[in-house]
């Protein structure tokens, strides 16, 4: 896809997509030469019972665009097919700091985009923190979408303890 260099004074703006159609929305606002970016975030969800690895949109409903203050038209932008408007507080539209875009798209680029970790039962874990951080325990079971259940040595009894999933990772 061609884009445009972008002009000394280009910013980046929020736009705000139809409901579903981010996808549709960049692809027809990078036909029309604005640079666009939307982060991905690679997750575990838990679909009829079996945890899935999916990717969804780090913003659902949003993408970035970068353009520059004059030159290029808020109507194109706004009529663009699966854009919805430009994010605006009262009557300002909102940008976004250059230094937050570059950090953002570079932690994209080298992969940094949260993953949660797939546990089966019997793996021995590592607490990060909490209480019982430091500590090493045996994966039960997931408890929702944000917990797991453990195994662990509590007062010399194996005791089955609640955690959050970012509380724990593989232990060695």
């Amino acid at each position: 896809m061609n884009v445009a260099a972008p002009s000394p004074s280009a910013r980046w703006f929020v736009v705000q997509c139809h409901a579903n159609q981010n996808h549709r929305a960049q692809e027809n606002l990078e036909n029309q030469h604005f640079e666009c970016f939307q982060p991905w975030l690679q997750m575990e969800k838990l679909r009829a019972g079996k945890r899935l690895q999916v990717t969804e949109p780090l913003f659902p409903g949003y993408l970035f665009v970068r353009l520059a203050l004059s030159g290029q038209s808020w109507h194109t932008i706004r009529s663009t097919r699966g854009v919805r408007q430009l994010v605006r507080f009262g009557e300002t539209i909102v940008s976004v700091a250059d230094d937050v875009m570059h950090q953002l798209r570079s932690r994209c680029r080298a992969g940094e985009n949260a993953e949660a970790p797939i546990f089966k039962p019997g793996d021995k874990l590592h607490i990060k923190s909490g209480p019982f951080a430091n500590l090493d325990a045996v994966f039960q079971h997931f408890n929702g979408m944000e917990r797991v259940v453990v195994l662990m040595e509590v007062l010399q009894q194996q005791q089955q303890v609640d955690l959050p999933l970012a509380s724990v990772g593989p232990g060695t």
